[in-house]
């Protein structure tokens, strides 16, 4: 990573803090700065995720974790198989449903 320029896309693709625990990086990474950095996994220690929330401020990282990408999924099929649109506010709305129940 430390070769990666600015402005960068950085993705934790692996599973690893979804399907086993841990990072495909150590707590010594260095994110370029002013890049996005997104998880992928929707679950589990989530690791890679914690590491660039980390160094968010400090190297000005958007950081996005796998939620939205997992309900987004889901909800298209839903909306393929019992044919109901799933957009905009309804999407929006079931995703922060769906997070509250995550939390809990």
């Amino acid at each position: 990573m430390g070769k990666l320029p600015p402005y960068s896309l950085v993705v934790n693709a692996t599973g690893l803090g979804k399907d086993a625990p841990g990072s495909p990086l150590t707590n010594a990474c260095s994110f370029p700065e002013n890049s996005l950095v997104w998880e992928l996994n929707y679950r589990g220690d989530l690791l890679f995720m914690h590491q660039a929330e980390a160094q968010a401020e400090e190297k000005r990282l958007h950081v996005e974790d796998g939620w939205r990408y997992f309900i987004y999924g889901w909800t298209q099929v839903i909306s393929e198989v019992f044919d109901i649109p799933i957009e905009g506010e309804i999407l929006d709305r079931l995703s922060k449903i769906a997070s509250e129940v995550c939390k809990a």
